[in-house]
């Protein structure tokens, strides 16, 4: 048997003799407890392996412990939304108290060591947390590089064990009462059944229907659903296009008209984390546009599709990836000169969302729209060339009223294009369209359930 073995059967020993005098009990009760759920995980990397597995071996040793494999801890933790830096640093403990508990009661953990290391490998610390993710002890010992002797084991368990053995034990003769109590109600509720019909559960006491509420809330509270909000459409239209050749047109002028937003969430999946949603828009404003010293009618349009991956990111956050495809065009009547642009981009972008509770939400994106297809003054000016397209969206949603939805939606465009070999004038031209567009809508949530 080589020392190593043989140190950690003999702190296995003092460990169980250990236990038994913090419990108060005497050693036929004591060996009658079932064994301590313990989760033991290392937040130092390297440096604190050393110490660390010294302090592992002796848990091992004892009857009176049943070590949790540390992968599985940390696994169901990240499940939670616990990083390894939560465990390590005291304000996100803290912070993250609720989330600690429910780790403990949904894996069944009635103790957690928080093992770390530093001042260059000479203080070792064992954070101890109890049954309820509450933490109980904060245990510190002088070590060599990294290193613990027999003795510094012993000290350290025997801190952490005093600390850690009377908050389980009450723990325990919580939960016998409570189940004891369950029992007893499953009991009054079978002979009230042979008198009276039972009445259906509530939704507010369907265990099943809270335990989906609160994961809902955890993501984002991800369900299918529908809205749709039609309203106002104002903005401007600003174009410059010119070559080398000091031939300039200049097409500004104001767009005041309607628009529609549809927007369904019709897929939920990986556990309520994540979503599929799709969204349609449509945006129309005709005008009268002052050009080469004459009023021309035109129109404005601008209508697209694009499919969305939701992701829940926290209770308010949630992140998109999206894609689609736009066709958006602003053209004045038959002239001389100009005639308008049309454009058919593609998207692909990024957003966020944030709820601010059940008031309101908050939506950005932004978006690479590649032109795909376009034509200007219906090919006057020739086959346009590839520029850089783009476009950014701001969003936001008042829910006070839902279902019923009031909207302010901001969109801002620009469309560089180079057209080489124009037909009516000498010379490349290029040209840089920007329009900036403000929805102010009201609609209506319908819910899907599910």
């Amino acid at each position: 048997m080589n020392v190593t073995m043989m140190f950690g059967k003999i702190a296995g020993v003092c460990l169980v003799v250990f236990c038994v005098l913090v419990t108060g009990v005497g050693l036929a009760t004591a060996q009658e407890q079932e064994p301590l759920r313990l989760g033991y995980i290392n937040t130092a990397g390297t440096s604190g392996e050393r110490s660390y597995e010294s302090i592992e071996d002796a848990l091992e040793e004892s009857t009176q412990i049943e070590l949790l494999d540390e992968g599985d801890v940390l696994a169901r933790a990240q499940a939670t939304g616990l990083e390894l830096a939560t465990f390590r640093q005291s304000a996100l403990r803290e912070e993250n108290r609720a989330a600690f508990a429910r780790l403990m009661s949904e894996g069944n953990i009635e103790g957690l060591l928080i093992h770390d290391v530093f001042g260059g490998g000479n203080t070792l610390q064992v954070v101890v947390l109890g049954p309820r993710g509450e933490e109980l002890a904060d245990v510190r010992y002088s070590i060599r590089r990294g290193r613990i002797d027999q003795d510094g084991v012993m000290q350290v368990l025997r801190e952490v064990f005093s600390a850690l053995v009377p908050e389980v034990l009450a723990y325990r003769d919580e939960q016998a009462l409570e189940r004891q109590r369950q029992l007893e109600e499953e009991e009054a509720a079978r002979a009230a059944q042979t008198e009276a019909a039972v009445e259906p559960l509530a939704p507010e006491d369907d265990p099943r229907a809270a335990a989906v509420a609160r994961h809902r809330q955890q993501y984002g509270n991800l369900s299918p659903h529908l809205k749709v909000r039609a309203g106002l459409m104002v903005g401007q239209r600003m174009m410059r296009q010119s070559n080398a050749e000091a031939f300039e047109i200049n097409h500004n002028t104001p767009l005041f008209g309607g628009g529609a937003r549809v927007d369904a969430m019709v897929a939920i999946f990986d556990g309520g984390r994540a979503a599929l949603e799709v969204g349609g828009y449509f945006d129309f404003a005709p005008y009268t546009s002052q050009f080469a010293d004459e009023a021309l009618p035109g129109q404005y349009m601008r209508g697209g599709g694009q499919v969305r991956y939701v992701r829940g990111l926290g209770p308010s956050l949630k992140g998109r990836g999206l894609v689609g495809a736009e066709l958006l065009s602003a053209t004045l009547a038959p002239n001389a000169l100009y005639t308008g642009h049309s454009y058919l981009s593609a998207q692909v972008g990024v957003g966020l969302g944030y709820a601010f509770g059940e008031l309101a939400e908050l939506n950005l994106a932004a978006l690479f729209t590649p032109v795909i297809s376009g034509t200007n003054s219906s090919g006057a000016y020739g086959e346009g060339s590839f520029a850089p397209s783009a476009s950014a969206q701001v969003g936001l949603v008042v829910r006070s009223f839902e279902p019923f939805l009031i909207g302010v939606d901001y969109t801002y465009q620009l469309h560089l294009r180079e057209f080489p070999e124009p037909a009516i004038v000498d010379g490349p031209v290029s040209s840089r369209d920007q329009f900036h567009t403000v929805l102010i809508s009201a609609g209506y949530r319908f819910d899907f359930g599910g």
